[in-house]
């Protein structure tokens, strides 16, 4: 697997504090997330994008994939409001542009939602219309879009891997894979077979996160059997650590330093 460390928990610190801690570890790559004040996608300068760039490079890193905000007001492109759908779309497309700028081949997107007292089939299709848009744009940009699913509490569109699954062929597009999130998974009573089962080769990045997106080995999820249900499988594609609890927030690099110890008790990933 490709492994590559995410910065969302760094997001109280300048960027280049994420970088210089990624370029002292056994990582390589980065997963990106994007937000205010480190890469804010609605609005940025070029001299910003053009100093991201320079910072990233000259720690010898690549970005293995870039996670824009997600599914959190205003984005949402599954909606019966059309204009928050439309603006969703040119959002994603911002961030498209962004990606083919910077080297990243891939980007995160989590499926939206529609309003829960209202058919789900309304906010389906809107958002396999909106994902088609997306994908035309892509194949023009060679960029991949690795689509998530996200939890009932969340979403009424995309939850299960079967759902992915299916959105995924009514999509058809090869711009558009699938994704599979350890929380998200868990919440549904998924199992990684089930997602391999499902998606099969459409099946390309993975979120491994204990539970709460916290660091393996801080919660209660079997990690190590999820690990080793995905290298079963042989499974090549990309992986990141997606933390997103706030107790990260105050010791950031502690959490990378207790990613690589994990990874290095449990797997031969970092030999």
């Amino acid at each position: 697997m490709k492994l590559a460390p995410m910065n969302y928990h760094y997001l109280r610190y300048p960027i280049k504090k994420f970088l210089d801690k990624v370029e002292r570890s056994p990582f390589d790559s980065i997963d990106l997330y994007c937000s205010a004040p480190q890469l804010n996608i609605f609005d940025y300068p070029l001299s910003s994008l053009l100093e991201l760039d320079r910072d990233i490079r000259s720690r010898g890193l690549s970005i293995m994939a870039m996670t824009p905000e997600n599914c959190v007001y205003p984005v949402n492109f599954c909606t019966q409001d059309r204009t928050t759908r439309e603006s969703s779309i040119r959002y994603y497309q911002r961030a498209i542009d962004t990606a083919e700028f910077l080297g990243c081949p891939c980007i995160q997107i989590s499926t939206g939602f529609g309003y829960f007292d209202a058919p789900r089939e309304e906010a389906w299709n809107y958002c396999r219309d909106s994902m088609q848009q997306l994908a035309a744009y892509c194949d023009r940009k060679k960029i991949t879009l690795f689509l998530e699913e996200l939890k009932v509490t969340t979403s009424n569109t995309i939850i299960t891997s079967a759902d992915l699954a299916r959105m995924l062929r009514e999509i058809d597009s090869p711009w558009v894979v699938g994704m599979v999130d350890m929380d998200q998974m868990t919440y549904a009573g998924e199992t990684v077979d089930d997602y391999f089962g499902n998606l099969g080769e459409k099946l390309q990045h993975v979120h491994f996160n204990d539970r709460g997106h916290t660091v393996p080995g801080d919660a209660d999820f079997p990690m190590k059997e999820y690990y080793d249900a995905i290298v079963a499988h042989n499974y090549q594609g990309t992986c990141s650590f997606e933390i997103c609890d706030r107790r990260y927030y105050c010791d950031p690099d502690k959490a990378i330093d207790d990613i690589v110890a994990w990874l290095r008790a449990n797997t031969n990933e970092l030999d």
